[in-house]
């Protein structure tokens, strides 16, 4: 029996997660017979390595992304990533992970986050790694100069990463999204299913799982969008933000309040635009779908670099602020030439094929014809 692949992932917020999912989505369909496990790796560290890379990530973000952001910048700033664990830290803190990789042969390890590779990658022992990029710019710790193959969302990032690592393979596949939005269903039959306006503009306004921004984006939108604009808000994980807009006293033709839902691709399919702060899964899924997008209250560091790469291929506008918000929203809607633009843009940047393409890549690669090879 072919050696099976383990496929990895970190739970540092949501994307990473999501494009593990993506992955293991797409080698179903389209390597069907190559065996996958999936691990989540902080699951098998200490409690409190898992205390420091989860919940330490989700509560500086949201209480203090300054902070963030000067934690971003600092370990930014390399070529190549050079952090390296030193062999007492890797025994102590991930000899959970250490054991995972010495258990059996497998035929390689890919990962949609950078510390499985910073641990094991080209180490004596242990299995090739491929790795899955999930922004749309490159900080430092993506540049891993040890990793077999390298996935990515755009050519530019491609070259980037080739810049600052001679002689990697690249693939520019695009941030893997679920196959799902490869049957995403038609504006019209999505707003049916979902109970939206047939006929007026939707605004859909998101904030990533902890729906971060969304009171401050659906404010902005009720000032500043055309009254016959509907507004869809989805608020996660933010039972707060929920609750209090949902009690708002809005007009349910003006807007509507969602928690956390399934199917965001019925969401997006039906929406005019897409107002979001620039997660790269939320990003890739809006432009999968060859939708505008309205960048917003993008989180200190990698969400910032998203926001800059997509507003300079022209597939979004971006707004820092509660009045470019404003002005961001009356633009949108004040030309029908300016959605054609940005929706036209984002059509040629979207990859919706991508969990396919990384998955024809990894079977070719590592799966049993490789090994017969």
């Amino acid at each position: 029996m072919h050696a099976p692949l383990l496929l990895l992932s970190a739970a540092t917020g949501t994307g990473h997660l999501r494009a593990a999912a993506a992955v293991r989505q797409g080698l179903a369909v389209h390597a069907p017979d190559l065996a996958v496990e999936e691990v989540e790796l902080l699951s098998i560290a200490p409690r409190w390595v898992r205390a420091f890379y989860g919940s330490m990530f989700e509560a500086v973000v949201t209480r203090a992304p300054k902070v963030w952001g000067g934690i971003y910048r600092m370990t930014d700033g390399y070529e190549q990533d050079h952090a390296r664990w030193g062999p007492l830290a890797r025994r102590l803190l991930f000899a959970e992970f250490r054991r995972l990789l010495m258990s059996r042969p497998w035929s390689a390890c890919v990962s949609t986050h950078f510390l499985p590779c910073q641990l094991a990658a080209a180490r004596p022992g242990f299995p090739r790694f491929g790795l899955v990029v999930t922004d749309f710019e490159m900080h430092r710790v993506w540049a891993q100069p040890a990793v077999d193959r390298c996935f990515v969302a755009t050519d530019t990032l491609g070259h980037e990463l080739a810049r600052r690592v001679p002689g990697a393979r690249v693939h520019a596949t695009g941030i893997p999204i679920s196959p799902a939005f490869t049957a995403a269903p038609s504006r019209a039959d999505a707003r049916a299913e979902l109970g939206l306006s047939m006929d007026r503009p939707i605004v859909l306004v998101m904030g990533g799982g902890l729906g971060i921004g969304v009171e401050e984006a659906v404010a902005a939108a009720l000032d500043a969008a055309d009254p016959a604009v509907q507004i869809v808000a989805v608020c996660g994980r933010n039972e707060g933000a929920r609750i209090r807009l949902a009690s708002c006293g809005a007009h349910p033709e003006r807007l509507r309040v969602f928690g956390e839902v399934r199917g965001m691709e019925r969401f997006i399919a039906a929406a005019d635009v897409v107002a979001t702060k620039p997660g790269g899964l939320t990003v890739s899924e809006t432009l999968a779908l060859g939708k505008p997008l309205l960048l917003t209250r993008p989180i200190p560091g990698a969400e910032e670099g998203n926001l800059r790469a997509v507003v300079a291929e022209g597939a979004a506008l971006g707004a820092f602020t509660d009045a470019e918000m404003r002005q961001a929203f009356a633009a949108a809607f004040e030309s029908p030439a300016v959605l054609e633009r940005l929706s036209t843009q984002a059509r040629r940047i979207g990859r919706p094929d991508s969990a396919r393409a990384i998955a024809e890549i990894i079977h070719r690669e590592y799966g049993p014809r490789a090994a017969l090879a």
